[in-house]
């Protein structure tokens, strides 16, 4: 029984997984491996013949897709003899069609995809081995954020079968005219749960005449925190070195007490019709005023811009208990496996393109994104900001889910657990250790039917 650790995305986060398999594929696909009977990649970039490829994303609208219509005009320039059909889709709606597309073999040459679930696309042979593209050009992968490397690693036993596009972080942003208004000092932002709870208590702003809220100082379910980053927070590791789930230790139930009890401090009447309220703004109720502090990306500045410009905020590491904590999530760029040598040989030049360090300054220029090369999200004029540097200083600290592949979803049903405990229909304790037996069922019924 191999109990590899490996990193997963819960299902419902944006974000896509795409998992099907090619018609056909099986295990002969170009560039698998010696055994495919691939002859690999080209000795030199692909040239002559025209070569049309398909790319499918997630820039859909706004200044990414603009951008990306432009990246794709250069390339072609740049390439003459490939040409490049690329379509944006809806991050969901893109989920769906490349699992129709792929179960038909009809997929993309080159897809965005989540920044980590690759081992089951590799296992079917739908995506292609990049490490002889990456050996033959010397793409240097030391370019990227090493967890993100090492991530698809291990994935893929040692080769690199995909490439970092973006990813995130999860940091706390906080309203510094509110903090000016309620007596706390705007450049001290909170730094543990017990400074988190009492800034929120100060925070908060009740109206008397309807007591409801004007303004929440902060609750957990609010933003994109997620309950696994803050039981980081307070040192838990929800596996051991042998896959062993260790979901329900002291520590676990304590961070899901702190949870509910932040979570609940307002009533369930009073924060469901916050969340009406504030669901009519058309944008995060952070960035409305109404809420104060708010865990959620790095992304969250872009929705800023277009919206409150003119808002006063500051960004700092999430609050702890024990140690520092993070959680990342984001996309990477995958060869499809089509058969055909021609079009991978082509989408390669694409992914090395949208990848390099030049390319991806600009990916972030234009989204604030965290992109996947370490030497482009470092630009010295980027770290200028420091709020851009608190965001990349985060990467040090940051985690991706980690799942045995014999107990996948067993963090998307913790966190169902820990909702149902805010819900009051069990408590913070019981979520967990349900959460406990549940993963335990999960690896035992893996055992029964592998």
């Amino acid at each position: 029984m191999n109990f590899r650790i490996f990193k997963y995305l819960i299902p419902g986060m944006a974000v896509i997984l795409m998992t099907g398999a090619c018609s056909g594929n099986g295990a002969n696909g170009v560039n698998g491996n010696a055994a495919s009977g691939s002859s690999g990649p080209n000795s030199q970039s692909p040239a002559g013949k025209e070569v049309k490829i398909s790319f499918w994303h997630i820039y859909n609208t706004g200044p990414m897709k603009e951008l990306y219509d432009k990246l794709i005009d250069e390339f072609e320039e740049a390439h003459p003899n490939i040409k490049v059909d690329h379509a944006g889709y809806g991050i969901f709606d893109l989920g769906d069609k490349l699992a129709t597309a792929l179960a038909g073999g009809t997929g993309p040459d080159l897809a965005m995809d989540g920044i980590d679930g690759g081992q089951l696309k590799i296992k079917a042979g739908t995506i292609v081995n990049l490490q002889p593209y990456i050996e033959r050009d010397g793409v240097d992968t030391n370019q990227y954020f090493p967890l993100l490397i090492d991530i698809m690693k291990q994935e893929g036993n040692g080769d690199l079968y995909r490439l970092p596009l973006e990813t995130d972080v999860r940091v706390l942003f906080y309203n510094k005219e509110a903090f000016r208004e309620v007596g706390l000092d705007p450049e001290k932002p909170p730094t543990t749960w017990e400074e988190l709870e009492s800034y929120s208590d100060k925070l908060t702003k009740w109206n008397d005449k309807t007591k409801l809220l004007d303004r929440i100082g902060f609750a957990p379910n609010l933003g994109n925190f997620w309950y696994w980053t803050l039981a980081w927070t307070n040192g838990v590791d929800f596996f051991d070195d042998q896959g062993n789930p260790t979901l329900d230790t002291p520590e676990n139930i304590e961070a899901a007490e702190w949870w509910v009890k932040m979570q609940n401090k307002y009533g369930t009447k009073a924060f469901s019709a916050f969340q009406s309220q504030s669901g009519s703004l058309g944008f995060d109720p952070f960035v409305g005023g109404k809420v104060a502090m708010e865990v959620s990306t790095n992304n969250l500045v872009s929705e800023i811009k277009a919206n409150q410009p003119d808002l006063e905020y500051g960004i700092a590491p999430i609050p702890i208990k024990k140690n520092n904590a993070t959680w990342s999530a984001g996309f990477s760029l995958e060869i499809v496996n089509n058969k055909d040598q021609a079009k991978a040989d082509a989408a390669w030049e694409l992914l090395k393109f949208l990848t390099s360090t030049e390319i991806q300054k600009r990916h972030h220029i234009a989204g604030n994104a965290l992109v996947g090369n370490r030497l482009a999200a470092t630009d010295p004029e980027f770290m200028k900001d420091p709020d851009w540097k608190t965001v990349t200083d985060q990467m040090q600290f940051t985690r991706f889910l980690e799942t045995p592949i014999e107990a996948q979803g067993w963090g998307g049903q913790m966190w169902k657990n820990v909702q149902a405990a805010v819900a009051g229909s069990m408590t913070p304790e019981q979520a967990i250790k349900t959460s406990q037996k549940e993963t335990e069922d999960l690896i035992a019924n893996y055992k029964k039917t592998s």
